[in-house]
């Protein structure tokens, strides 16, 4: 089954495929032979690295969506396009498990400036949470709440 993810991924012009999210041990274990049991309330994400962004996206993505639910038949699959999700969602993706590279030094290349830029956005981002619960403590802002009728 690794051999189909590698077949779809060259024929799309993917750099890399991962897996992530809650099932994605259970995807390396099922392309791996080993025996699973998707759970239903949860789906199979995979996220998805062009060389170039596909410029007909829905085609593309209906396509990629076929062949991966025939390859992950036991999963309901979801798939996300990299270059359409942002530094945060991105450091999501690469801490799963990645299924196909093109190259595995530009994936590991990749893979340290999310997790660089993502680490930079992470630290501005608690400053910027205590900053507006200071403001927020310090009475700077108001809120009034009132349940809807």
């Amino acid at each position: 089954m690794i051999k189909d993810v590698m077949d779809i991924a060259e024929r799309y012009g993917c750099n890399m495929v991962y897996l992530f999210g809650s099932q994605a041990d259970n995807g390396r274990r099922y392309l791996e032979g080993g025996y699973v049991v998707p759970e239903p309330s949860s789906d199979l994400d995979l996220a998805v690295a062009f060389e170039t962004p596909p410029l007909d996206v829905f085609k593309i993505y209906g396509s990629l969506y076929k062949e991966f639910s025939d390859i992950f038949e036991p999963f309901e699959v979801d798939i996300v396009f990299m270059h359409e999700v942002d530094i945060l969602f991105k450091f999501e993706i690469i801490k799963g498990v990645r299924i196909y590279e093109k190259d595995a030094i530009i994936s590991d290349e990749f893979e340290e400036e999310v997790i660089k830029r993502a680490g930079d956005l992470i630290y501005k981002k608690r400053i910027f949470n205590k900053e507006i619960m200071e403001a927020v403590e310090d009475g700077y802002f108001e809120f009034e709440y009132s349940p809807n009728p």
